[in-house]
Formats: C-alpha cells, sequence, structure tokens
C-alpha cells in the first residue's frame, strides 16, 4: 500500500535556503513543505502509489543513463500534468502548481541518487581524465587565455569557484544547477561592471574567463555533475539563461578535455610538455588496454600478464587537501541519518509536534512547544559557529 510512502514524504527536506540567486520560486522552502503534507493526504493516494511504483522500477535492471532520462522526463510531464487536474491543487496558482513540480524533481531524484549519478563509465572515465587535466594545468595564468587585465578580478574568481565545487554536494538536480548558475553568474557580473565604460561583454569575454575559472576550481566530478543535471532536470525548466550558461559549461569542460598546448598563448617549452604528455600518455594507455584486452578477452588471473600492462601514469591526481565542511554540506549528509530515524519512529519520539498542524496544537503545548524551540535554535548557533569559526 501507500503508508509506507506517506511516511517517506513525511521526511523529505528541502536545502534550498543555502542557495543564494536561486532560479525563480517563492518560499521554496514552505511550498516544499506545503507538497510533503499533501502527499500525506489520503486524496493523494493515486499520487503516491504512481511515485512509489515508478521508484521501485528505477531498482530493476541496469541504469542507462540516457533511458533513465527519458524515463524521469516522461514521468515529470505526466505527474505535472495530474496535478494540476487534481482535487489536491483544486483553484491552485500558477506558482502553486511550479513549486509542486519542483518539489516533485527533488524528491524523486534524491531517491534515485545512487542509481542516476555517476553510474555511466563514460562519465566516470572523463571525470578521472579531466582531473588529470587540472592537474597539468596548474601552471595556468589569466594571460594564457587572453584574458585582459580589466576582467582579472580574483575575489569574483574565488567566489565563482566555490560556488562551482557546491554542485557534488547537492543530490537534486535543481540544487546542483543553482551552484551551476551562481558560479556563470558571478562571472556575468564582472564582466558587466568591467565593460561599464565600454562595448557591453559578449562570449567572447565570457568563455575564457569561465574556461580559467573551471580549471583553478578544479570542481569534483565536474562531468557527472554537468551530464546529471542536462539529463535529470525537468526539460521545461532548463530553458533560457539556465541552457545557456549549462550549455557554456558543458562547452568549457570540452574545451579542458581536449585542450592541447596550441589553444593557449605565450607557454614555456616545458609547460607544452606538460600539458601535451597528459592527453599523450592517456592515448598511450588507452592503446595498450585495447590491445590486452582484444589479446585476452577473459580477465586474467590474478599475478598474470603483469608485464602487457600499461606502466602506472606517472602523475598522480593529488591527494585531496583537509577541509572543513560547510553547514549545507554538513546538512545534506544528514538527510540520509534523518530517514532513517524517521523510519524507525526514532524522530516522531524525539520532535513530537513534528507533523503537527497549526489545529492540533493545544494551549497546554505551548510551554512544551516553546522549549523544544529554544533547544533547537541554540544547537544550531553552536553549530554553525563553531563550523564556521573553524573554517577560517
Amino acid at each position: 500500500g501507500g503508508g509506507g510512502v506517506h511516511r517517506c514524504f513525511c521526511r523529505a527536506s528541502s536545502t534550498t535556503t543555502s542557495n543564494t540567486n536561486s532560479t525563480a520560486t517563492t518560499n521554496a522552502e514552505m511550498t516544499f513543505a506545503s507538497f510533503l503534507e499533501k502527499m500525506r493526504k489520503p486524496a493523494a493516494s493515486d499520487l503516491v502509489s504512481a511515485i512509489k511504483h515508478f521508484i521501485a522500477a528505477f531498482h530493476t535492471g541496469t541504469p542507462d543513463p540516457a533511458r533513465d532520462s527519458r524515463r524521469l522526463q516522461d514521468f515529470l510531464r505526466t505527474t505535472e500534468a495530474a496535478f494540476r487536474a487534481h482535487i489536491l491543487w483544486r483553484n491552485a496558482s500558477a506558482d502553486d502548481l511550479e513549486a509542486a513540480g519542483e518539489a516533485l524533481e527533488k524528491y524523486i531524484m534524491t531517491k534515485l541518487y545512487p542509481l542516476t549519478f555517476a553510474v555511466s563509465p563514460d562519465d566516470t572515465r572523463r571525470d578521472a581524465a579531466i582531473a588529470r587535466k587540472f592537474q597539468a594545468l596548474a601552471f595556468l595564468k589569466p594571460e594564457h587565455l587572453d584574458i585582459p587585465p580589466e576582467h582579472r578580478v580574483e575575489a569574483s574568481w574565488l567566489l565563482a569557484q566555490k560556488e562551482l565545487c557546491k554542485c557534488d554536494s547537492y543530490k537534486a538536480p535543481r540544487d546542483k544547477l543553482v551552484c551551476a548558475l551562481n558560479c556563470c553568474r558571478i562571472i556575468s557580473n564582472l564582466l558587466r561592471v568591467a565593460a561599464e565604460q565600454g562595448a557591453p561583454p559578449g562570449a567572447d569575454d565570457f568563455f575564457p574567463v569561465l574556461v580559467y575559472v573551471v580549471v583553478r576550481a578544479a570542481p569534483p566530478r565536474i562531468v557527472s555533475n554537468l551530464e546529471f543535471i542536462a539529463r535529470f532536470r525537468a526539460e521545461n525548466r532548463l530553458v533560457s539563461e539556465a541552457e545557456y550558461f549549462l550549455t557554456n559549461l558543458m562547452s568549457a569542460v570540452h574545451f579542458i578535455e581536449t585542450m592541447r598546448s596550441e589553444a593557449l598563448t605565450s607557454l614555456s617549452e616545458d609547460e607544452k610538455h606538460v600539458l601535451d604528455s597528459v592527453d599523450d600518455d592517456a592515448e598511450t594507455n588507452e592503446s595498450a588496454n585495447d590491445a590486452v584486452d582484444a589479446a585476452a578477452p577473459a580477465p586474467p588471473a590474478p599475478g598474470a600478464n603483469v608485464a602487457a600492462l600499461p606502466p602506472a601514469p606517472a602523475r598522480l591526481p593529488p591527494a585531496p587537501a583537509a577541509t572543513y565542511k560547510t553547514v549545507a554540506q554538513l546538512y545534506n549528509e544528514g538527510e540520509a541519518l534523518v530517514v532513517a530515524a524517521e523510519e524507525s519512529g526514532e524522530l516522531l519520539s524525539a520532535h513530537p509536534f513534528l507533523y503537527y498542524a497549526p489545529e492540533d496544537l493545544l494551549l497546554s503545548d505551548v510551554p512544551r512547544l516553546l522549549a523544544a524551540y529554544k533547544e533547537t535554535a541554540l544547537k544550531l548557533e553552536a553549530l554553525t559557529r563553531a563550523i564556521s569559526s573553524g573554517s577560517r
């Protein structure tokens, strides 16, 4: 039945408040909570059943990004159409229906994340390849990309890099997209300010700065993140500015992947060698792997044919630097723990007012409710300030 899924909807949560300059939604956290409340109503049983069966279907068979993308897009269109005709959204405004569609996508893709993110061997291969390219491009300077001095604002670049790196901390396509858009908007605003006394900036100004920011950020799993957005963000919302900036980011990633020394200006011979040898080594190793695969279709026994294997790459990816996690990152990781606590009943036991509606409250509940609020507020402030202090 749908009871388990009704309970699942109770535990979902929104991370919208951690994003700045987000795409157009009003009171996103409140409307997401309202959507979850609607899904708990008996009248929503048909919708809950459909969502339950759709999620369950993903757990059968091998992941196929292209096929799964089509299935997701079809289901989102069908279900959003059902919202418009459903009794629970009778007389709903366009904003309410838009918020319901956003919440539906977020809920489904958070549940399906392990089955849809970074499951393509091609995506993971490209992630590894571009990580090597990022390392090789450690020498990159603005002049190598012919970025003029008036566009070189380090503070803005660092902010754009931080936004881009946040993509990997989120699970919902929209949340990842917001981080990518924020990165591009920061660059666009920087160029617009720099051009106040001259001609407005164009693609020829924007793209080199974007490439430089991507290289300096070296964002983790950037290929997997961008492909995930392109496949699983609702098509009717991936338009206009969002589509333009996402296309530019994917183009920048492709440019970096295929970059040879000829694409850059004023490189030393050593820098040319470092950059070009990354692709040369990759091609050599790939050819060697192909030859081994062709000669030995079956996997070799442990220790066999060691001499035929390609040598280890000369340059290994750098060890990740120790960093403090942000509140938003910890919040996202904690969602899975909240799900487990809700299923076991521990969450409701610790927070008895969690699922109350205003009309459920009694005057005698106010002292307990106020005490719980104060305790929660103090814990949140203590954790937030400790993490913020530790990150400086």
